[in-house]
């Protein structure tokens, strides 16, 4: 087993690389990349951290607390696995399936016939048919998905890094000045809205079984090829995440940044390799959407009949699920950003600290501070989407009083408001079991 360890480790890192790379996310580091500018460095830092680091160490946390989400989820309550189920459900139908299916045709099918764009007919004709594709593959799959499945992802990755490699070889300008104040919090919290940490703690298992399979069964040896495995996916995002915000700091002289984030990525191509690069790229993409939106969207389907033990059937939560992810990208992928990231912000605090707390079980005394923790961020979170909500002018809440209080939090300019009100719980939850005598762990028998 040994012997072929480094394979196994590529292998499946490639895999974890593969399922975060989801093409519907090339869209965000261009605009961050265009909007830090001549700060693209530090941009990059904040990026990694919150769309590369952290959905990468959801593996991590998940392996550790016995490789499967009731593991992660059960020290919180024990309903608690159900409605993260629940939450990931919704989160992806509201904001994955429309941003995949939008980019698919916006940056794939459209980018390769110019005079078509702008065309709302021909948009919504073409998404009709991309969730007609997908309800077609997923109620009677046929080898094309393996097929496309196996050879894009590779196909993808050499166009992005040909092109990166031209974009650093041949800057197509200098990055200005950033156009924002703080670089470091906008790009953090941009980087939100690739959604993989909670993709990941709900996918995580998947990768785990598969390690399992390949003889990695005792907790020490499957412990480090998940290491291994997490190290390859992480300089893989690094790379394509890295390469497109350069890119779009490269363009921060010649592109506007209220441009439509789409048109932005096709735009940065066009200029660095012309049609040809818009072509490639663009049927990557669309094949890329197409497939990821196969994936996702028979987890909601299975998910849900699962939830509901059988009293939903596969067939009627497909057409569900495609339906919803129609009505829903006929607004534009602009759109579902602008209102859908507000389910982002609320989120991503939750699935950060069990994140967190999984990666460091070791150090945490009793389920009392994953409660008290897990509350305290649910918190933060739910009061930072409604504050988005009215920042994207979709609501006009009340909440003057707690802006004050939020403001005056630490490191809430920075985007970690959660952080010291998140270790206030952990801590207080801690002392409450302690002091009332209760089991470190009643609902695991092993919470590795």
């Amino acid at each position: 087993m040994s012997t072929h360890s480094g394979f196994n480790a590529f292998i499946i890192g490639f895999a974890m690389f593969a399922v975060f790379f989801g093409a519907g996310n090339l869209v965000f580091p261009p605009l961050i990349g265009l909007m830090s500018g001549s700060s693209w460095g530090v941009s990059i830092v904040a990026l990694s951290i919150s769309a590369i680091l952290f959905p990468i160490a959801t593996i991590i946390a998940v392996d550790n607390m016995g490789g499967t989400l009731s593991g992660i989820c059960a020290p919180v309550a024990k309903w608690f696995t159900k409605a993260y189920m629940i939450l990931w459900i919704v989160f992806i139908m509201t904001c994955g399936v429309p941003r995949q299916a939008g980019v698919g045709i916006e940056s794939g099918i459209l980018s390769m016939f110019p005079a078509a764009q702008g065309n709302d007919t021909i948009r919504i004709a073409l998404l009709v048919f991309y969730f007609l594709v997908v309800i077609a593959l997923t109620l009677r799959p046929s080898k094309i998905v393996d097929i496309v499945g196996q050879y894009l992802t590779p196909f993808l990755l050499i166009c992005l890094v040909v092109m990166i490699v031209i974009a650093i070889a041949q800057p197509l300008g200098t990055p200005l000045a950033p156009q924002i104040d703080n670089v470091f919090a906008y790009s953090f919290l941009q980087g939100y809205q690739t959604g993989d940490v909670a993709v990941g703690i709900a996918i995580a298992a998947m990768f785990i079984a598969s390690i399992k399979d390949k003889g990695y069964t005792d907790t020490a040896s499957r412990h480090k090829m998940t290491l291994k495995a997490a190290g390859i996916a992480f300089i893989g995002l690094l790379i394509v995440y890295g390469g497109l915000l350069y890119l779009g700091a490269t363009g921060s002289s010649l592109f506007d940044s209220k441009m439509d984030q789409t048109a932005l990525l096709n735009g940065l191509v066009h200029s660095l390799t012309g049609s040809l690069g818009n072509v490639i790229l663009g049927l990557g993409i669309f094949l890329a959407c197409l497939t990821t939106t196969l994936g996702v969207g028979s987890t909601i389907a299975n998910l849900t009949v699962e939830l509901t033990n059988g009293g939903i059937r596969f067939r009627p939560a497909m057409f569900t699920v495609c339906l919803l992810g129609f009505l829903m990208a006929c607004a534009g992928v602009q759109d579902i950003i602008r209102y859908t990231f507000w389910i982002f912000i609320t989120i991503y605090p939750i699935s950060i600290v069990l994140m967190l707390l999984g990666v460091f079980h070791n150090m945490v005394p009793n389920h009392g501070a994953w409660k008290g923790a897990v509350t305290m961020s649910t918190i933060i979170g739910l009061y930072e989407g409604m504050a988005q909500l009215n920042k994207s002018h979709i609501t006009d809440l009340p909440l003057d009083t707690l802006q004050a209080f939020y403001a005056a939090l630490p490191f809430a300019d920075n985007g970690f408001a959660w952080f010291v009100p998140t270790a206030i719980g952990f801590i207080i939850g801690a002392l409450i079991v302690k002091a009332t005598g209760g089991k470190a762990y009643p609902m695991l028998s092993d919470k590795r």
